[in-house]
């Protein structure tokens, strides 16, 4: 009878350190080290200043420390409140977030297809005379103008006559047949080929094998074929890029760009430790 109760307080003393250790669970606030990762090992976020110098993620300013939060209040995605219940003080647990528990499903509305192959039109039609609101016409050309100026058109070779100014602007195109026309960032100039009462016929100005850069695009496009009635043009691959938000890809028949932000539609890859619970 000795020997168990002097065995007895052995036992509790052993085991003493494995009962009733405190885990997560919702309410609690607690502090993580965490590294997110997409599923191809890109790292897009860490509170390791470590790891985001080896990522090229260090942002001037952050203070790279422990993430502060409160368990099941929405403070993070909801994988990751999920994820972390039950979690022990030292523990590191690799969550797999699904986009439903992320950031959301990637919004169809926000991805653009186009062609690589496209045909556009050789020639264009513009009226010969148009008219515009008064503010809209000012804020392009600045104010104080009067009727029977010639106005140039900013960023271009082409010129207006103003006809009349009341809460409209009516302006003519100054051109003539045999005219050659150009305007920043156009991918080519083009030629008066026609004016009557009413129409200005332009036709643009290239030839098959040209290369040439659409305004804003980070890809160029050739010139692969002509005719009398429309240019076409196939727009030439580059690698997957990204400009601002919007991402550029190319398959075989297509340009895709997605404007989805980055971690839209992605699954998550977070390794979580806990530092401690309070």
């Amino acid at each position: 009878m000795k020997k168990i109760l002097i065995l007895l307080p052995i036992a509790m003393i052993l085991f003493s350190g494995c009962v009733g250790e405190k885990t997560i669970k919702n309410g609690d606030n607690i502090s993580v080290d965490y590294i997110g990762s997409l599923e191809n090992g890109k790292v897009f976020d860490t509170s390791i200043e470590k790891i985001a110098v080896e990522n090229n993620l260090s942002a001037h300013g952050r203070e790279y420390k422990p993430l502060n939060l409160t368990v099941g209040k929405g403070q993070v995605i909801k994988g990751f409140d999920e994820g972390v219940i039950g979690m022990k003080v030292g523990e590191t647990r690799k969550l797999t977030i699904p986009p439903e528990k992320a950031y959301g499903p990637s919004n169809p509305q926000m991805i653009r297809v186009m062609p690589i192959l496209e045909e556009v039109p050789l020639t264009r039609v513009l009226p010969k005379n148009l008219e515009v609101p008064i503010s809209q016409f000012e804020s392009i050309m600045g104010t104080g103008h009067k009727t029977g100026e010639i106005v140039r058109y900013p960023k271009t070779n082409i010129n207006f006559t103003i006809q009349n100014i009341t809460s409209n602007v009516s302006l003519s195109y100054n051109l003539k047949k045999g005219d050659e026309i150009w305007s920043q960032g156009a991918p080519w100039n083009e030629t008066v080929v026609n004016i009557d009462e009413k129409n200005i016929t332009l036709k643009a100005n290239v030839s098959k094998n040209d290369i040439v850069q659409l305004q804003g695009a980070p890809w160029n496009t050739t010139v692969v074929g002509l005719d009398n009635i429309n240019i076409t043009l196939r727009h030439n691959p580059i690698p997957k890029t990204v400009i601002g938000q919007m991402k550029v890809s190319f398959n075989d028949t297509s340009i895709i760009m997605d404007q989805n932000p980055e971690l839209v539609g992605q699954t998550l890859i977070f390794n979580v430790t806990l530092v401690s619970i309070k």
